[in-house]
C-alpha cells in the first residue's frame, strides 16, 4: 500500500510536469532568451549550470521551480489574471510541503489531502494540462476517503474531549477537537504516557512557525506597504511572532490551563510560545488558511501598535532578531540567496532534547548553535555567525 510520503512524491512529480510549461512561456515572455540566466540567480546549487542542463533539471525539480516563480511573483507572476493572493500563498505552503518530504517527514491524510489541493488549485490557475490535473484529483480522492475513516471517532472520547476543551473552542473554533488535543500535547507528556498517546506537537509546531511567518509578511504588506520598505517590515514580522510575543497571545488564550504537560517538565514562555506555534499548525491543517488570518487577525492588531510606538521611539528603527540580521548581510555582501540551518546533532531524552544547529552561505558554515529547540538553536547559530563576521570585519 502506498504511503502518505510516497503519495506526496508522486504529486510533486506530477506538480513539476505541470508547472514548468506555463512557469518557461511566462519567463520567456519576460527574459527571452536570456531567462535561464535570470533563474539561475535565485537557484545556487545550478549556479554554473548551462542552458540545457539546468532546463532539464528545472522541469523535474519542484523545489527549485517554486523557489524562482516565488521570487520573480511580483514582477512576472501576479501579473496573470488567473491568480491572486491565495495562489501566492499556496507557492509558500508547497515550498514548506516539498522542504517537509525532503526530509523525510510523515504526513497525515488530511495533510496530504490539502497539499494535493493546493497542486490543483495552482495548476488550475496556471492552465495546466487537464491529464495532470485529473491525476492529481485521483490522488485526492483517495485521501478524502481516507480522511472520512479517520474520523470515525470515538463519539463518548469526542464529546468527553469537547467538554474539556469547551472554553478554548470558543476561542479557536477546531472541526477536529482531536487535532487541537495533539496540538496541545508536549513531549513530556508523550514521554510519561506512552500507551495513552501516540504523538507530540513538535510537527504541528514547525508547520505552525511557518504559517506564522507568511501571514504575519502578508498582515504588514497590506498594512504598511506604502509607508515602510522591505527592512522595517522584516524587522517588523520578527517582532510580532518572536517567542515572548507569542507567549503573550498563548496567555490571552489561556493555553497554559490545557497544555498536556508531563511532571518533569515546566511551563515557561518558550513552552508557551511552541505551544501557540503547534495549535497554529493544527488550525491550518484543520480549517485552511483563510481561518487562520481571520484567528490571527485581531491578535496582531492588539499589539502592532505598540510594536510601531516602541519603532517610532527608536527613530524609527525596529530591532531585528538575529536571524534576520544575517539574511540581510548576506544579501547584501552576498548576493540574493538566504542562508541554510541544518540540524547536525539531536541528544538527550525526548522531552529533553538539545539540539545543535549549523547556519551555512552557499556551503560554507558560519556559525552553530545549541538550543533546547531548533529554532533557538537557530537563532544561536545565526548569532555565531555575526559575531564571526563582526570579527573578521566582513
Amino acid at each position: 500500500m502506498i504511503s502518505n510520503k510516497e503519495r506526496i512524491g508522486d504529486a510533486l512529480e506530477l506538480l513539476a510536469e505541470g508547472l514548468y510549461p506555463p512557469f518557461k512561456q511566462e519567463m520567456t515572455n519576460k527574459y527571452s532568451d536570456q531567462w535561464q540566466e535570470e533563474a539561475q540567480k535565485y537557484i545556487t546549487k545550478y549556479k554554473n549550470m548551462k542552458k540545457r542542463e539546468l532546463e532539464e533539471r528545472l522541469s523535474q525539480d519542484i523545489g527549485a521551480l517554486l523557489q524562482v516563480i516565488s521570487n520573480k511573483w511580483d514582477s512576472i507572476f501576479k501579473n496573470n489574471e488567473n491568480v491572486d493572493n491565495q495562489h501566492r500563498g499556496i507557492i509558500f505552503e508547497l515550498i514548506q510541503l516539498r522542504n517537509n518530504w525532503a526530509h523525510g517527514n510523515e504526513f497525515s491524510h488530511r495533510y496530504t489531502e490539502r497539499a494535493i489541493d493546493n497542486m490543483v488549485l495552482l495548476l488550475t490557475a496556471f492552465q495546466a494540462e487537464n491529464s495532470i490535473i485529473n491525476q492529481l484529483k485521483q490522488h485526492q480522492e483517495i485521501m478524502l476517503s481516507k480522511i472520512i475513516e479517520d474520523q470515525n471517532m470515538d463519539p463518548d472520547r469526542e464529546k468527553k474531549l469537547r467538554r474539556e476543551l469547551s472554553k478554548l473552542l470558543k476561542k479557536i473554533p477546531f472541526q477536529n477537537v482531536d487535532l487541537l488535543n495533539h496540538a496541545l500535547t508536549h513531549s513530556s507528556y508523550l514521554y510519561e504516557h506512552p500507551k495513552e498517546v501516540k504523538r507530540d506537537n513538535e510537527l504541528l509546531e514547525f508547520l505552525g512557525d511557518s504559517v506564522l511567518n507568511f501571514i504575519s509578511g502578508e498582515y504588514l504588506y497590506n498594512k504598511y506597504k506604502s509607508v515602510r520598505n522591505e527592512g522595517d517590515l522584516t524587522k517588523l514580522r520578527s517582532a510580532l511572532v518572536e517567542n515572548k510575543q507569542l507567549a503573550k497571545f498563548a496567555e490571552k488564550l489561556a493555553l497554559q490551563q490545557y497544555i498536556r504537560l508531563g511532571k518533569g517538565a515546566a511551563l515557561n514562555p518558550s513552552l508557551l510560545s511552541n505551544t501557540f506555534e503547534a495549535m497554529i499548525g493544527a488550525y491550518f491543517l484543520d480549517s485552511g488558511m483563510k481561518k487562520v488570518q481571520e484567528f490571527l487577525q485581531p491578535l496582531f492588531d492588539s499589539v502592532i501598535a505598540e510594536i510601531t510606538s516602541l519603532s517610532q521611539g527608536n527613530s524609527g528603527k525596529v530591532a531585528a532578531d538575529s536571524k534576520n540580521r544575517l539574511q540581510e548581510w548576506v544579501q547584501k555582501n552576498i548576493g540574493p540567496i538566504t542562508p541554510e540551518y541544518e540540524t547536525i546533532k539531536e541528544e538527550g531524552a525526548d522531552h529533553k532534547k538539545q539540539f545543535t544547529v549549523q547556519v551555512m552561505v552557499q556551503g560554507k558554515v558560519y556559525g552553530e548553535g545549541k538550543g533546547s529547540s531548533k529554532k533557538e538553536a537557530s537563532k544561536k547559530a545565526a548569532e555565531k555567525a555575526l559575531g564571526k563576521i563582526d570579527k573578521l570585519g566582513l
